[in-house]
């Protein structure tokens, strides 16, 4: 049968009339211009974070400087050759720079502030000259060891008006469209009085405030709610029935940012108008199909947003071929919102067979997906029909979720 479902949608993908355009964007949400600091302990996989975000710089024509912790001198290259990235190639031809922080900040043995800002300005400069699209000034710090741990010594640096503006201004490095900036905090063995000092000075400023980002924030988000480690929920094909006067949205949230943060391609089909799409329309790293009942063809809206017809199965599984074509080794995370408006537009019969139709499609376990359903909006035996579709059902009611059942594995 699925054989038979893929051919007929290659077939039917050549009809469409608006082609669809599914990328990805940067995976740390980095505009240019913009100052971020990361902070992260050993329990992230940090270096698969670092290394897309090195990967977005060479693909996009910008430099990249990377300075890193000097205990990781050889595990830093070695790691970023295991993610796809030709280390040497890239080194000899002058995209990417890597030192580590004591060969960069202290060649001499001592930290010459005013020396690494001349050489910084320096760089940056040469950059720009030799028509990289962007600076990426990307620097791990590690746990300040390089200083003993005098973290303030660095942020005296980071924040010097010799950069281009007022000190106190929070911005690290001069904040203009040439320039990315990531700076990248190791607090496993900080205190918790020290990390949220170190926090304040570097996000506390006025000119604009720096993005903190914490790798693992949402890192199991959706995945600790039902007790399952992040590597137990791939695969999964999930019903979650919601009471609609409940903030069924946060989990939808959670979901997603479990993908975000594990660097998971997401995308959700979902309406215009739903407290999903409004609760992470500004997650760029999104990709939305927003069903429409007045759309006939698909259409592209923005960069990450495509409208389809909310009454044409054919062309959602079109688009969910679509996006294991572009994916075809990553884990995808995917969120139908909601299986109820599609009930009401179609039909049963037609939902039950798309639903047998997008469960071969998604049969991969790389492809984890959560569809959403009011139960109160429909008859028992429809429900009962649609439960029978799935070995793993959450119920989201009085802002409480459970399990109604569980699958030992996907």
């Amino acid at each position: 049968m699925l054989n038979r479902i893929s051919d007929f949608l290659r077939l039917r993908q050549k009809r469409l009339t608006v082609p669809l355009k599914i990328g990805t964007e940067p995976v740390l949400n980095l505009k240019e211009g913009e100052v971020a600091v990361v902070t992260y302990t050993s329990a992230a996989d940090k270096m698969k974070v670092f290394a897309a975000f090195i990967r977005e710089g060479i693909e996009n024509g910008d430099q990249i400087e990377y300075i890193y912790p000097d205990e990781e001198n050889e595990t830093v290259r070695a790691k970023l050759k295991e993610y796809g990235i030709d280390v040497e190639k890239y080194e000899k031809n002058g995209t990417l720079i890597m030192r580590s922080l004591t060969e960069h900040l202290m060649p001499d043995g001592k930290f010459d502030k005013e020396r690494a800002i001349k050489e910084g300005l320096d760089r940056r400069a040469e950059a720009q000259k030799k028509g990289y699209k962007h600076y990426r000034d990307f620097h791990d710090v590690g746990d300040f060891s390089f200083l003993k741990g005098q973290w303030q010594i660095y942020f005296d640096f980071w924040d010097d008006p010799g950069w281009g503006v007022p000190s106190g201004s929070g911005v690290g490095i001069l904040y203009e469209p040439f320039l990315i900036e990531l700076t990248a905090v190791n607090v496993e063995r900080m205190s918790e009085t020290m990390v949220k000092e170190i926090l304040r000075a570097f996000g506390g400023g006025k000119y604009p405030t720096t993005r903190l980002i914490d790798l693992l924030e949402y890192a199991d988000a959706f995945s600790k709610r039902i007790d399952v480690p992040h590597q137990e929920l791939l695969g999964r094909k999930i019903l979650m029935e919601f009471d609609p006067t409940c903030d069924y949205e946060e989990i939808v949230e959670d979901f997603a940012k479990e993908a975000l943060a594990n660097l998971e391609p997401t995308y959700i089909f979902t309406s215009s108008n739903s407290t999903v799409h409004q609760s992470l329309a500004e997650q760029r790293t999104i990709k939305f199909f927003l069903m429409s009942i007045s759309a006939s063809t698909p259409k592209t809206m923005a960069e990450n947003e495509i409208v389809l017809p909310a009454q044409s199965t054919s062309l959602i599984l079109d688009s969910l071929n679509k996006i294991l074509e572009t994916h075809t080794s990553a884990n995808v995370f995917l969120v139908f919102d909601n299986l109820s408006e599609l009930l009401m537009s179609v039909g049963f019969d037609s939902v039950y067979k798309f639903l047998i139709y997008a469960m071969d499609i998604l049969f991969s376990e790389k492809i984890t997906a959560l569809f959403l359903l009011n139960p109160s909006a429909h008859e028992p035996t429809v429900v009962s029909r649609i439960r029978g579709l799935f070995s793993n059902i959450l119920i989201f009611e009085r802002n409480r979720l459970s399990i109604r059942k569980r699958s030992l594995n996907s």
